[in-house]
């Protein structure tokens, strides 16, 4: 069986509010196999990883739903080994987006699993930086 290499991946968009359209971005989650974080409000943060082909195909589905001035930020390699430990994947890998209700959660979450810095230097939130 061969390998699949998992991505991570961060957009961004002005606010996440309307109920209907998140509902709509939690379904394709769900859809695309992509599993992730989002923080609702303003700014709305979308953090999530899966499968190259899913990530593509989740990015556009967002686009899709039209959210104002949304932003593909950046897309990494995670992880070479896709079986890897479940609790080291956002959302412990399962299908679908939970909410966060802050950045400063988000960014708890992401220093657990190693993501921190490249987040806060992505979304330009470090001193000297972008």
């Amino acid at each position: 069986m061969a390998q699949r290499s998992l991505f991570v991946s961060i957009a961004r968009m002005h606010h996440i509010s309307n109920p209907s359209k998140f509902r709509r971005l939690r379904r394709f989650a769900d859809q695309d196999g992509i599993s992730g974080l989002v923080k609702a409000g303003k700014p709305g943060i979308l953090v999530f990883d899966g499968e190259s082909q899913a990530i593509n195909t989740f990015l556009e589905h967002a686009r899709g739903l039209r959210y104002l001035d949304f932003h593909h930020v950046d897309t990494k390699l995670f992880s070479e080994n896709i079986n890897f430990n479940q609790n080291s994947r956002l959302n412990n890998g399962e299908a679908g987006l939970r909410e966060v209700e802050s950045m400063n959660e988000m960014i708890c979450r992401l220093e657990v699993l190693g993501l921190k810095d490249w987040f806060r230097l992505q979304l330009g939130m470090k001193t000297g930086h972008r």
